[in-house]
């Protein structure tokens, strides 16, 4: 099975570092570029676009209007209960809170490049380009099977709170609900990324493309099975066998990189899937805590609980196409102390989807 990924929610890569790590990963990597639109690369970047796997236009003109319709139509309606959609945001406001995901999104930049009409093809006011271009991400990726890739913890929070319909709020305990779960990858990048000339990338693709995908693969079928487990000692057994799986795969992908020279490994990747509160009490405990990401292997493998969701009965459904993962990259190792908040990963995680819809 191919590996095929939608990045957002901007048009050019904003980071050449994470660009690399993710083509030492995806086979094809799609981006969203409106008609006309000339994408503003450098010469390393274009090399690497050349082979016509990375970097990808999808033309969205036969997805936007749509989707911007649906769009404002859920915020006008109040579906979506977000402060992060609300419409009003001062200036003080921005200059006080830029760090968090709200402001962050609304000052992405979507675009560098030339477009004679750039505006025209968002069809949404301008206070909401990216978390637009988030949710229209989300829905191209879902009908064309694709995985979500994002560099962007609050592109992430955005696309998983729209994946969901709004559903994902704190923590029901009972056992007909739902939590969302995080499996978490460490130490699968080269430290000297950029180290790694576009030229020798590209042979580097070609050339170990299975090992890619077995590792892909192994952390894809493990948030499927686990979000197939409505009992623990079940999820427990099939953690175990999972987890050497998983191992295996990031063992030959690392050993697969030896000719490249790589001076040490970073990294940080997840993936969100949904799972039973009985399995969830399995990783986050009877309190499901948040605070905690438990670590399962040595060689950097974790999960824990980052969300709940609202009506579990109606919106229960197996994970069955690949576009139905997301996933996040970060280029650091340490998932201790990350970014604002002096705790774990998955408490980072937990936070931003808080205050995505809280705050």
């Amino acid at each position: 099975m191919a590996n095929y990924a939608l990045y957002y929610p901007t048009i050019e890569f904003q980071n050449y570092r994470w660009l690399w790590s993710a083509s030492l990963l995806w086979d094809r990597i799609y981006r969203i570029v409106p008609e006309g639109y000339k994408t503003d690369d450098p010469e390393n970047v274009q090399i690497l676009t050349e082979t016509g796997e990375i970097g990808i236009p999808i033309y969205p003109d036969s997805y936007t209007k749509n989707v911007a319709e649906e769009f404002l139509n859920k915020i006008d309606s109040g579906v979506w209960q977000a402060a992060a959609l609300e419409f009003d945001m001062s200036e003080a406001y921005a200059r006080l809170h830029q760090g968090k995901v709200d402001v962050e999104l609304r000052n992405m930049i979507i675009a560098k490049g030339q477009a004679a009409a750039h505006n025209e093809w968002l069809h949404v006011p301008t206070e909401f380009a990216v978390l637009y271009m988030t949710y229209l991400a989300e829905q191209i990726s879902r009908k064309n099977n694709l995985q979500l890739l994002s560099d962007s913890s609050a592109a992430w929070t955005g696309s998983t709170f729209f994946k969901y319909d709004g559903e994902i709020e704190d923590f029901p305990i009972d056992e007909q609900s739902q939590q969302l779960a995080t499996l978490v990858i460490r130490d699968f990048i080269p430290k000297n990324i950029l180290d790694i000339r576009p030229q020798d990338l590209i042979k580097f693709r070609e050339k170990y493309r299975d090992e890619r995908q077995r590792f892909i693969d192994a952390i894809r079928n493990a948030a499927k099975a686990i979000s197939e487990c409505e009992d623990e000692t079940i999820y427990n057994d099939r953690l175990v066998d999972l987890k050497k799986e998983i191992e295996g795969s990031l063992t030959d992908y690392r050993r697969s990189m030896g000719a490249l020279n790589i001076a040490g490994w970073t990294g940080i990747k997840s993936l969100s899937f949904p799972v039973v509160t009985k399995v969830a009490t399995a990783i986050g405990g009877i309190t499901l805590d948040v605070s905690t990401l438990l670590i399962i292997s040595t060689l950097g493998i974790g999960i824990g609980i980052v969300s709940g969701f609202s009506d579990w009965k109606q919106k229960r459904r197996a994970l069955n196409k690949n576009s139905d993962y997301s996933y996040l990259m970060h280029l650091q190792r340490n998932w201790k102390g990350c970014a604002r908040y002096n705790n774990d990963y998955n408490y980072f995680l937990c936070r931003e989807m808080e205050e995505f819809i809280n705050d």
